[in-house]
């Protein structure tokens, strides 16, 4: 059994593992770069960290998801966040083809219209570089 933090953005459902997740807040003091790399909303205080946050899936911002991923914590937008999911391992699919960078690691078919893409966070932490 997997446990998931399940969100949504204008492309679709999306989830991360649970573990990855260290918090899930409103998307206030976002600041945005002067000359930021595709994919960069901005920056976000939290405490006395400032975390690059990534608008990779779209830019509506009704929640921030603070993540984990290759040693790194960073911010990532998103519609809204739906809640925790439980999934067993048999219903995840394998990593789909067609990807230049490796960012969904799985696919669960949540019903027949839906499906949810599971993110890898050490890969989504790559743009942070």
């Amino acid at each position: 059994m997997r446990t998931l933090v399940h969100f949504e953005t204008m492309g679709g459902e999306w989830a991360v593992p649970i573990e990855r997740v260290h918090e899930v807040r409103l998307p206030i003091g976002i600041a945005p770069l002067p000359a930021p790399k595709p994919g960069i909303a901005g920056v976000l205080r939290r405490g006395d960290e400032v975390l690059t946050v990534l608008s990779v899936l779209g830019d509506a911002a009704g929640h921030v998801l603070v993540l984990e991923g290759a040693g790194e914590r960073f911010g990532l937008v998103v519609e809204s966040a739906i809640g925790i999911l439980r999934v067993e391992e048999s219903a995840i699919t394998a990593t789909p083809a067609g990807q230049e960078n490796p960012v969904v690691s799985g696919v669960i078919r949540a019903d027949e219209q839906r499906m949810i893409l599971i993110l890898d966070t050490d890969e989504l932490a790559k743009g942070l570089q």
